[in-house]
């Protein structure tokens, strides 16, 4: 879960009056571009879910039954200390080892190295899931790219919380669940990592969103015409006011007595980047500290020229 982006840093560090200016340009060009007509809007809500729950194989529904008991399947196996963490890597939790076998390191480093496996997999579903956004693969491949750079982690981040609760969050597709304890009684700076997200979880799943609310947030995360190095910007702009426009109608049909609930969620996107700020921060200082730690070949593909 790592990465970030020139405009993160930005946003990251500007005072909330600018983040409110943020939320508040999002809602003029909603509102400003052409509408579509409700039917329109319906049917690109409905193809943008379709695409979600294709590609991402966590879905909240499946996440929040597994952690609520709600599920046939055997419960997760729970990740609380050293030993249940090599009996999970011991075939009880992850069938596969990707890239290669996990580093036989200290214990910190290896949950770096974990988290780094999870992201790899998540970004390619992304990746599939973005070229089924109608107009995405219209863009220049350039853009594409560009888009899926910049925008993944914001977008995993926003993804994290169906698989968190107050005490941890599911791992290995829901086999394995990791305590937030345990987590933070690693040493610093890998204590760090995931704590930040627990606390922007307890916020972003106040909102109780579906995975149908989440599909089209995701995509609008996805199409954001501010991403450095854009070659046709009104082009992508385009694509996300109407997904905009289709989230706001969908969130009134799905939450109709919860008020203010589509600028709740845009105030979200500058929270987010502040997210994606800091952890990429962190994982700078990981590489530079922590000798043993080494980045995914796709994740350093990510990282470059974003500083």
């Amino acid at each position: 879960m790592l990465g970030m982006s020139h405009d993160a840093i930005r946003y990251g560090r500007m005072p909330e009056a600018e983040k409110r200016k943020l939320v508040a340009g999002l809602l003029a060009g909603e509102k400003s571009s052409q509408t579509s007509s409700g039917s329109d809007l319906k049917s690109l809500a409905k193809r943008v879910n379709n695409a979600y729950l294709k590609n991402l194989n966590m879905t909240k529904k499946k996440a929040r039954n597994i952690l609520t008991g709600k599920t046939n399947a055997s419960p997760p196996f729970v990740i609380h200390d050293m030993d249940s963490l090599w009996q999970a890597e011991n075939g009880l939790v992850w069938n596969q080892v990707i890239n290669g076998a996990p580093p036989n390191k200290e214990i910190g480093v290896h949950v770096f190295y974990r988290c780094q496996c999870t992201t790899v997999e998540t970004v390619r579903e992304l990746t599939e899931f973005a070229k089924s956004i109608p107009g995405f693969i219209d863009l220049f491949l350039n853009d594409q790219v560009t888009l899926l750079k910049y925008g993944v982690h914001e977008a995993i981040f926003a993804m994290l919380p169906s698989l968190m609760n107050k005490d941890g969050l599911l791992v290995a597709n829901g086999r394995g669940f990791v305590t937030r304890e345990f987590l933070r009684s690693l040493r610093k700076p890998f204590s760090e990592i995931m704590e930040p997200k627990f606390e922007f979880a307890v916020k972003f799943n106040a909102l109780e969103l579906d995975d149908s609310d989440l599909a089209l947030f995701v995509a609008a995360i996805i199409l954001c015409g501010d991403r450095p190095g854009l070659m046709n910007v009104h082009q992508v702009e385009e694509i996300q006011d109407s997904i905009l426009q289709a989230l706001n109608q969908h969130l009134q049909l799905n939450h109709p007595d919860a008020g203010f609930i589509f600028p709740k969620l845009l105030q979200k996107l500058a929270d987010l980047r502040q997210l994606v700020t800091e952890n990429a921060q962190l994982v700078q200082k990981i590489k530079k500290t922590e000798s043993e730690t080494s980045l995914h070949p796709l994740l350093q593909e990510i990282y470059r020229d974003m500083y």
